[in-house]
């Protein structure tokens, strides 16, 4: 029986640092697992770390504010090992606290929502049959979060995630002209980033079942992990997020890999928001 092959897209710290290791205890010698770093350093610093630990990890480069990166990823991982079973994109950029929103709009719409579609696009041709395509978000990236008027223009039943990048786009352009607040987006812009990513991977989902693209028994899915504390969290503890509900990486890891490893033959969830095996309603 030839190895599972995973990679978790951002892996070189916290939760994706978490996972890796958790998949790779899951699957011991029946699998190869692998951690993106953008630089090799990085790579090696952290699967030394692993290897002192006993877990048998590797690493490969990657940059997901590159739009050339997740291409050519897929590419390398194919030629290595003909598919992949499970694809984590944890990659993200991450708010900064204090920063305007008219500064961090922009590249983080350009990761979070174009970077993560360029990651579907490029790994489903590679995924292998019963395989699993997980993006990580958060329960932030409801319609609940946005006021009504707004809710409309994330039609992912359409199955169309170029309209919904389209709609992310407005909203970078509109914070950059300064109305924003005057259309109505919150001003936190972690809240419409997370929406955009959790609508640009459920319409993608949709589109690649209806399609036929889908691999025979393969799930499309979005995690919510749960507040837990980062670096890239630290700073919103006691502000955006309560220090007393927040876990370790390794206990948001747990309910990820289950969701990254759901049994061959499951057919849900499908392009659904999962928070530890419950679905949070998209709202759509």
């Amino acid at each position: 029986m030839e190895p599972k092959i995973g990679v978790i897209l951002g892996g070189t710290r916290g939760i994706g640092l978490a996972l890796s290791a958790a998949l790779a205890r899951c699957w011991g010698a029946a699998g190869q697992v692998y951690l993106t770093a953008r630089t090799a350093a990085d790579g090696a610093r952290v699967t030394a770390k692993l290897a002192a630990q006993g877990v048998a990890v590797d690493h490969v480069p990657f940059d997901l504010a590159d739009p050339g990166s997740p291409a050519r990823l897929a590419v390398l991982l194919k030629a290595r090992h003909g598919g992949v079973d499970v694809v984590v994109q944890n990659g993200a950029y991450m708010p900064r606290a204090g920063v305007p929103a008219a500064q961090d709009a922009p590249p983080m719409i350009a990761s979070n929502s174009h970077g993560t579609l360029r990651v579907l696009r490029a790994f489903l041709p590679v995924l292998r049959s019963g395989g699993r395509m997980v993006v990580v978000a958060s329960s932030l990236g409801v319609l609940g979060k946005l006021p009504e008027h707004l809710r409309a223009r994330f039609d992912t039943g359409a199955g169309d995630p170029d309209a919904i990048n389209a709609v992310m786009d407005a909203y970078v352009a509109a914070v950059e002209a300064g109305v924003a607040d005057h259309e109505g987006w919150p001003a936190w812009v972690n809240i419409p980033s997370k929406v955009g990513q959790v609508a640009v991977t459920r319409a993608f989902a949709r589109w690649a079942r209806a399609s036929g693209a889908l691999p025979e028994g393969a799930l499309i899915n979005i995690a919510n992990p749960g507040v837990t504390l980062t670096d890239a969290t630290r700073d919103f503890m006691g502000s955006a997020f309560k220090p007393e509900d927040a876990q370790t990486p390794e206990e948001a890891a747990h309910a990820l890999l289950d969701l990254a490893t759901l049994p061959i033959g499951a057919t849900a969830p499908y392009a659904e928001l999962v928070e530890k095996g419950r679905i949070i309603p998209f709202g759509d």
